[in-house]
């Protein structure tokens, strides 16, 4: 039996395929994999080696998503899945595999694949739904969200992105704080320029409530900004039921000339 590798050779290992990444040396890349794997070869029910090889898998899907090898980027997806499966528990695993699936999102989006886009932040979201006690987990999703949110927006995909809106109110209202704010602040102000007139006027009215409550996560001057342009858009949009209603912008009754 060959000696356990030690975690800080392996981890030189995965800095090797980052690099050989963020070149583009994709021969360099699979090379340097097939030779990680080769040193975890024992060892892959080792609980820590488990731990580290996800790291690795989720690094290489990278260079793999650059490259627009897709079939190896899903690969490495499901190589991490399967550690998954053997260790559920590992909070490193889980924040390894709903990472991947972010960055999976991203090169789905950087080359319009919108079926691909619809699978896998479906399966980040249940994911997420599973896993509501890791923060980490709820990051990358709230990532995936904002992004998907700016995407179909650009495309004027209303339907997508009511569905999305009230994800990201959902995702923001049950972890507050800066950290998921700065990731969806720009995907929420997109969602209601882009859907908001499609909401109800008791939709509007509940949403701006949320987004007053979002203002108070945070300090930061330019995500309060964001926020702010949210509740001016909903405030229009409120304006405009008002208006079709029969009163006045601010809700007065408008008199009879």
């Amino acid at each position: 039996m060959p000696a356990r590798p030690s975690i800080s050779n392996l981890k030189a290992i995965i800095n090797a395929i980052i690099s050989h990444g963020k070149t583009g040396n994709m021969r360099s890349v699979v090379q340097t994999l097939n030779d990680f794997d080769k040193e975890v070869k024992h060892f892959r029910n080792d609980p820590k080696i488990q731990v580290i090889m996800a790291e690795a898998y989720r690094h290489a899907l990278e260079p793999f998503g650059v490259a627009k090898k897709f079939r190896d980027s899903e690969q490495m997806l499901g190589k991490i899945e399967g550690l998954l499966r053997t260790q559920g528990y590992s909070e490193d695993i889980q924040e390894t595999y709903s990472e991947a699936l972010s960055a999976l999102v991203y090169h789905y989006i950087m080359n319009e694949m919108d079926k691909d886009i619809h699978k896998t932040l479906t399966k980040l979201g249940n994911f997420a739904s599973k896993h509501q006690n890791n923060p980490f987990v709820q990051f990358n999703y709230a990532m995936a969200l904002s992004q998907v949110a700016e995407y179909f927006a650009e495309k004027g995909d209303k339907d997508i992105i009511n569905n999305i809106l009230w994800e990201i109110v959902g995702i923001v209202t049950f972890y507050p704080g800066k950290e998921i704010l700065t990731q969806v602040s720009d995907g929420l102000l997109q969602c209601i320029n882009t859907a908001g007139n499609r909401l109800t006027h008791d939709e509007l009215n509940d949403l701006a409530n949320r987004i007053d409550e979002f203002i108070n996560f945070t300090n930061e001057f330019e995500i309060q900004q964001k926020l702010t342009a949210c509740q001016g858009k909903i405030f229009q949009y409120i304006a405009g039921h008002r208006m079709r209603e029969g009163y006045s912008p601010d809700g007065k009754i408008q008199k009879r000339k």
